[in-house]
C-alpha cells in the first residue's frame, strides 16, 4: 500500500472513530484504532515532503478532535465516579445514624 492510500484510509478510520465516539461505542473505537495505527505509521514513515501535507494536516485535526472527545468522556466518568462515592458516603452515614 502506498503512503497516500494509507493516509486516506487513516483519515477514513478516524472519521469512523469520531462517529463511534458520538454513539459512545468504545469497543468499536478501540477496534478501529487498532486498524488505524499501522496505517498512520505507514503514512508517516517518510518525511512530510513525500506525502500529501493537506491530508496530513487534516488527519492531525481529526486526531485532535478524537483526543478532545476522549478527554471530555474521561472528565464525565470521573465526575460520575465522584458523585457515586459521595452518595455512598452519604448512605453509609445515614445508615450509621439509624443504628
Amino acid at each position: 500500500m502506498n503512503k497516500q492510500c494509507a493516509l486516506s484510509k487513516a483519515i477514513s478510520l478516524t472519521n469512523e472513530i469520531l462517529s463511534m465516539l458520538e454513539e459512545k461505542d468504545f469497543e468499536a473505537v478501540s477496534r478501529l484504532d487498532v486498524s488505524r495505527q499501522p496505517l498512520i505509521r505507514e503514512a508517516f514513515s517518510e518525511s512530510l515532503k513525500e506525502i500529501d501535507q493537506i491530508k496530513a494536516h487534516h488527519l492531525h485535526s481529526l486526531n485532535q478532535q478524537v483526543v478532545e472527545r476522549l478527554s471530555e468522556f474521561k472528565q464525565t466518568v470521573l465526575q460520575q465516579q465522584k458523585q457515586v462515592q459521595n452518595a455512598s458516603k452519604a448512605t453509609q452515614a445515614y445508615g450509621s445514624y439509624q443504628l
